[in-house]
């Protein structure tokens, strides 16, 4: 297994702590969703579950061995020092599902709302014997944001009276709302946007089938994180980023762009091309405001915001599909007649 593109620095702080032997009990993962800190923790876990194994100090980054018996068993999701926390499945069908094919063959919604109190409790059988295989024992919790609250209290006694030997890695989408107490007990990783040259080089090893305008309409969609890239490669973006711009561009007097789109979109078999629609319209919006060069006008302002609390609001409260899509075509061609104005 190779570094994490981009994320060279984080690694090096990780492993100079571990290699002066100053290693510290608990790290908070942080920075926005999708630029792989959930992957770095693993990474992290697997390379201090096989440090019984590793030679003297003389390497950098993790070189993890996927043969290894740590890797194998962390692959197999039985790694006896091994805790993983994330959001159970909300029935008892998709608990099920999650337990035998991991948390992430869940979709957002047949997730539970929140790490409970009684998963932070169910780390204690593992706190009450030694390592059973290896030097450490390794929580990650992905993401600690998701701890209700009577967990977040729960998980800060362990944090206080840290267990020997056992190494807490908690992924934060956003640190700055976690507790005090928790954070002042924690060192902190923080981890940056990629740049353009390493969103392509990750999104070329993930799907190597993209072509040129493909790839680049997804590197300009995740602004810096592969993971909100690697959502929409299925969704046909650079085409649906096209339209949105000619209808800004010409106004679509017409509507034919518009119920075209709307038209498409609105079919159950385009679910993942909606979606990206949504996520997208609002920062296309603003990235043609922008481009005017002038004081955006509060008219362009006011179409911007309608258009981002309608993209919000619109699967949350089960908005027709077919709708959405026009209203938000229609607020980009009101963009372009603003131009005219201007």
């Amino acid at each position: 297994m190779t570094s994490f593109i981009g994320h060279d620095k984080v690694q090096r702080i990780f492993r100079q702590s571990y290699d002066k032997g100053t290693l510290h009990h608990a790290w908070i993962l942080a920075g926005p969703k999708g630029l792989g800190k959930a992957g770095f923790a693993k990474q992290a876990a697997q390379f201090l579950l096989d440090s019984h194994i590793r030679g003297p100090a003389n390497e950098t980054g993790f070189n993890l061995d996927n043969e290894s018996q740590g890797a194998k068993l962390l692959a197999a999701r039985s790694h006896p020092d091994f805790r993983l926390v994330q959001r159970g499945g909300k029935t008892e069908k998709e608990e099920k599902k999650a337990r035998e094919e991991g948390v992430d063959s869940l979709e957002e919604h047949e997730l539970k709302r929140n790490i409970s109190i009684a998963q932070i409790r169910d780390l204690q059988s593992l706190f009450a014997t030694q390592p059973s295989i290896s030097t450490y024992r390794i929580v990650v919790i992905d993401a600690i944001d998701d701890l209700e609250r009577g967990g977040a209290n729960a998980l800060l006694k362990n944090l206080e009276e840290p267990p020997k030997d056992t190494v807490f890695l908690l992924v934060s989408h956003a640190p700055e709302r976690l507790l005090p107490t928790i954070r002042s007990r924690c060192q902190i990783l923080r981890f940056d946007p990629l740049d353009d040259g390493q969103m392509r080089q990750v999104l070329s090893d993930v799907a190597p089938k993209l072509n040129d305008v493909e790839l680049n309409a997804l590197v300009a969609a995740g602004e810096g994180s592969p993971g909100r890239s690697l959502q929409y490669v299925d969704a046909g973006l650079a085409e649906l980023e096209g339209l949105a711009r000619e209808i800004m561009r010409t106004g679509d007097k017409s509507n034919q762009i518009k119920s075209d789109l709307a038209r498409k979109l609105s079919l159950k078999a385009a679910t993942p091309r909606y979606q990206a629609f949504l996520a997208r319209a609002p920062s296309l919006m603003a990235q043609h405001i922008k481009s005017a060069g002038k004081m955006p006008h509060n008219n362009a302002i006011e179409l911007w915001r309608e258009a981002s609390n309608l993209a919000a609001m619109a699967s949350p409260k089960a908005l027709d599909n077919q709708a959405v899509i026009f209203r938000l075509g229609s607020l980009m061609g009101s963009l372009a007649q603003h131009d005219e104005r201007a």
